[in-house]
């Protein structure tokens, strides 16, 4: 009995200890379970704070590509960071929205995010293959992952991708998630979204895709660079028609329509990348947008800009610098070393500054301010500095048009007579100051027109020194040279430097009858949604009257037609015109500014480096041959307009030799232009016989009225 008890009472402590063994296990792993369950709930939470808001969820904006287009809505610039056009979903073929959950996503419209039957299914394939992990991530994962996580690989990436996926689908429904999906996703060559895709692919609209470019399309994301159309084609054509035949199996298509696009060839566009044709004026655009707006403005707010820029014109522009520019480095053979300047460009470095020969161009509607074209240097990629709107240089003979336009206003005739001999000229604390014309010639009296045509510095000089520096300096910024300038004599023979802009800005108020117009390059900033943000009219200021305005038109059309820029005849541009050339000291800039009574145009033509083109460069020779092949071009649309006369304008024939009326033995007479009441009144009392058809000598005129 005694041994029955006591071995039941070893029993009975056997079970005891068995037993807190076994509450002590459970405990542990009940312990350990929560713990690890805390810490996941911590991680999660943890994780979780690193996520966007709801509401930075609720109000995401994908970033869209802003597109610059001409004054005829031709596209002619982007910014982005990513290039995407978002659509709405209802612009969207049914096909590719069908192929893209067929594949992608079969049970999209039934699961909240996450498919755990995919889910589910994945891992026991994943166990019982020994394979690599198959994707499980839903269309709505994707989104999340592509809206604000990246590609990595990690399980703490995937458990955000899953949180934002359930935060997604209680943020937006079913088809605003699709829609979204359809407009972030990567499609490669640097696109997002189908539009985008549609356009770089098949050069169409998505709403136009047939059934095989729908699945063409939908066949990318999943590696659009291995993929790619241009490296991989036979891959991409097999991907696609497996789309095809996933629509077939879901009952989205019928055979006949499966057989009809698998035979059909990928008809993929050739590779091709906007060509920039007017990157110096882009490059404006964008400065002002950034400075207004800021930089997400430009390069994620998918706004339009609608500039005033005319890319025909532009074309127009671009030939003729790079063709006389070209002719000019052959004919005195000057070095080119554009092609070879590539080489010192690295990513780490600064360029150093262009040393081969530059020009610029700038035109302008002289009516509206609308800037139509603009080449701010031969290559842009090489120089971005655009010598339109930043070079300062001296405009040599160019900045005359200011001394003779103040001589006007104030009184002087185009027929006056002056002098073009010597002058000196005393400076108060300076040398006297002793000007000499180009070609060191001195040719005697003449009018103010022939002065004027012929560029003679002796007469622009001696009309300064009779207006005074500071009216000439008031005259050139009113009509629009922004710079400060030095009230000095030499004023008017271009010593300030100034900019291409600025001078044509100045020379449009002649062909817009004394009216200053502000410079615009953009007419209309339009938002994402179609709202108007920005929207420019010009802005017209009086500067002159309309009669000083036609007749300093008149006067600076001898140029052209008899003068220093008599080259744009000789280049076949035959419309009425005015202008004037400008050479600088030592032939190291040459100017032409110019218009026709609907286009303004400057030529600036150098280095960058203050050096002689070539000895003998003119404006006449070097810069006038640019405006006349553009303009020929430019103007071919337009109407052949010649400059109309304003009231209080008469025409009276004049004697050149003594600015008086003419009379019937006067040798040169020209009639000449004048406000009503100015106009000369007195005969030519010089010329009054002749004999044998020849002149009796004449006697020195000095001392007529103009002298």
């Amino acid at each position: 009995m005694r041994l029955l008890d006591r071995e039941h009472k070893l029993s009975r402590i056997k079970q005891v200890a068995n037993y807190n063994r076994l509450h002590i296990f459970i405990l542990v792993v009940v312990i350990t379970i929560s713990s690890v369950f805390g810490i996941l709930i911590a991680g999660i939470f943890r994780l979780k704070s690193d996520l966007p808001s709801p509401a930075a969820i609720q109000n995401f904006q994908p970033a869209s590509t802003v597109k610059v287009y001409d004054c005829k809505n031709r596209l002619i610039g982007e910014f982005y960071e990513q290039r995407r056009i978002p659509v709405s979903l209802d612009q969207i073929p049914k096909y590719l929205k069908d192929a893209i959950i067929a594949v992608e996503d079969k049970r999209f419209y039934s699961h909240w995010g996450l498919d755990l039957i995919r889910l589910f299914g994945a891992i026991f394939y994943n166990i019982t293959s020994l394979r690599t992990p198959r994707g499980t991530s839903t269309i709505t994962q994707q989104l999340a992952r592509n809206m604000f996580l990246n590609q990595e690989r990690s399980i703490a990436r995937k458990i955000k991708e899953a949180l934002l996926a359930l935060q997604l689908e209680r943020s937006y429904s079913k088809d605003e998630i699709l829609e979204l999906y359809l407009n972030q996703v990567y499609f490669g060559q640097g696109v997002y979204g189908v539009e985008a895709a549609a356009n770089t692919y098949f050069d169409k609209h998505v709403w136009e895709l047939t059934l095989p470019e729908c699945a063409t399309i939908a066949a990318l994301p999943k590696a659009p660079e291995y993929y790619s159309p241009y490296t991989n084609p036979s891959g991409l054509l097999k991907r696609r028609n497996f789309f095809v035949s996933m629509l077939y199996r879901h009952n989205k298509i019928s055979k006949n329509e499966m057989v009809e696009a698998i035979a059909t060839p990928l008809n993929v566009v050739p590779k091709r990348t906007l060509k920039n044709e007017a990157p110096y004026f882009v490059e404006e655009v964008r400065k002002y947008l950034e400075e207004r707006y800021g930089y997400d403005f430009i390069n994620r707010s998918g706004a339009k800009i609608y500039t005033t820029l005319d890319l025909d014109m532009q074309r127009s522009a671009n030939r003729a610098v790079e063709e006389i520019l070209s002719e000019i480095e052959r004919n005195y053979k000057l070095k080119n070393s554009k092609a070879r300047y590539d080489s010192l460009i690295t990513y780490d470095s600064t360029p150093p500054p262009p040393n081969y020969l530059q020009g610029a161009l700038v035109a302008i509607d002289p009516k509206t301010g609308f800037i139509k074209a603009m080449v701010g240097g031969r290559d842009f990629k090489q120089s971005p500095f655009n010598r339109v709107t930043q070079a300062k240089r001296q405009a040599g003979s160019a900045f005359k048009v200011f001394v003779f336009t103040a001589a006007i206003e104030n009184g002087f005739l185009p027929s006056d007579l002056e002098l073009d001999e010597p002058v000196t000229l005393p400076v108060p604390g300076q040398p006297p100051y002793t000007p000499a014309n180009f070609d060191y010639k001195f040719l005697g009296p003449m009018t103010l027109r022939k002065a004027l045509a012929l560029s003679r510095n002796i007469v622009a000089v001696r009309l300064i020194s009779r207006l005074g520096p500071e009216i000439v300096a008031r005259y050139a910024n009113l009509m629009g040279i922004e710079e400060k300038l030095r009230p000095f004599y030499s004023l008017a023979l271009g010593s300030s430097e100034v900019t291409l802009l600025q001078m044509t800005r100045a020379f449009s108020v002649l062909a817009n009858e004394g009216n200053r117009v502000t410079p615009l390059m953009i007419t209309k900033i339009v938002d994402a949604n179609n709202q108007v943000i920005e929207e420019n009219v010009p802005e017209i200021q009086p500067i002159l009257s309309p009669q000083t305005a036609y007749i300093m038109t008149e006067m600076l059309k001898s140029v052209i037609d008899e003068g220093t820029g008599y080259a744009i005849r000789l280049y076949g541009f035959d419309r009425p015109a005015a202008g004037k050339t400008g050479t600088t000291d030592d032939y190291t800039d040459a100017w032409f500014i110019g218009f026709t009574p609907n286009l303004a145009c400057g030529v600036w033509v150098g280095y960058d480096q203050k050096k002689t083109i070539f000895k003998g460069a003119t404006g006449g020779g070097v810069a006038a041959p640019i405006w006349a092949l553009f303009m020929k071009e430019a103007t071919a649309s337009l109407p052949n307009e010649d400059f109309v006369a304003c009231e209080s304008i008469v025409w009276v024939k004049i004697c050149e030799m003594t600015g008086l009326r003419a009379s019937a033995f006067c040798p040169k007479v020209r009639t000449e232009v004048f406000k009503l009441g100015t106009e000369p009144k007195e005969e030519c009392t010089v010329h009054r016989f002749r004999t044998h058809g020849s002149d009796f000598d004449l006697p020195d005129i000095r001392g007529y009225p103009g002298f």
